[in-house]
């Protein structure tokens, strides 16, 4: 994706845009900020992931969260926040040993 030769001007104008925004969270602006910089080639998974203190795989996961949230914005009913958890997430459920005996 952010390699040489890749056409993400689009994508990149509307990452740029939401970064103008006052609605992202800290670590989705850092996150967004390395990965789509204003110009040049954005620094990949690991090195975002070793400048965020992240896994590759959770900054994969956030930047796939804040990019459907952008895609969203302009959508009829969208929410403009990027919001890097749903709300399964974010409520207890039973643990892993409670859903294997059950």
């Amino acid at each position: 994706m952010n390699r040489p030769g890749d056409d993400t001007s689009g994508l990149r104008a509307a990452v740029r845009a939401a970064l103008e925004a006052a609605d992202l969270e800290p670590a989705v602006r850092a996150l967004l900020e390395l990965r789509f910089p204003a110009e040049g080639p954005g620094a990949s998974l690991d090195e975002t992931g070793a400048a965020l203190s992240m896994s590759p795989a959770m900054v994969a996961h956030i930047e796939f969260a804040a990019l459907c949230a952008v895609a969203a914005r302009g959508r009829p009913g969208a929410s403009a926040a990027i919001q890097t958890a749903s709300a399964a997430a974010t409520t207890a459920g039973p643990s892993h040993a409670e859903r294997k005996s059950a």
